[in-house]
């Protein structure tokens, strides 16, 4: 069997999500497939090394839709526990966002230093600017007379 075929979708439930911060993942793998069928494809798809595999067959179950009668499909439920300080990212969106923090944070740090260098730079040009503006107004003559305008 392919690998790709064994794991068919992550479970997602409220216990199957608090399950996942103690790195224990929820699957639906294909009813025909063993537990080391599933180990060697969620290592192989998530690059993770897994400890344990518990699988549990759920059997269709009767359904009805107005006057129609049927049944859900029968499935293999894979709880897969992964070793410590290894995680499976179910959600793509997650990862961006931890790496956007991440550069955030480091472009927080990036501005803050070429601010502080901006401004000991400002504060270099500053005092050149004044000491060449005192000598120019000492040397210079006011020789204008101040004019009123309007009917002042």
């Amino acid at each position: 069997m392919e690998l790709t075929k064994v794991i068919s979708a992550p479970l997602l439930t409220e216990k199957t999500n608090s399950q996942m911060s103690n790195g224990v993942y929820t699957f639906i793998a294909d009813y025909h497939a063993n537990k080391h069928q599933i180990k060697q494809a969620v290592e192989t798809i998530f690059q993770v090394k897994v400890v344990s595999v518990n699988t549990i067959k759920v059997e269709k179950q009767p359904k009805n839709i107005g006057r129609f009668h049927g049944f859900t499909n029968r499935y293999k439920k894979a709880i897969v526990k992964v070793a410590e300080g290894q995680v499976i990212n179910l959600f793509p969106g997650e990862e961006q966002q931890v790496e956007e923090v991440k550069t955030k944070a480091s472009s927080k740090e990036t501005k803050a230093k070429v601010a502080e260098k901006e401004s000991k730079l400002a504060a270099k040009f500053n005092k050149k600017v004044t000491a060449t503006k005192a000598n120019k107004t000492s040397s210079v003559k006011k020789s204008t007379s101040s004019r009123k305008v309007g009917g002042e």
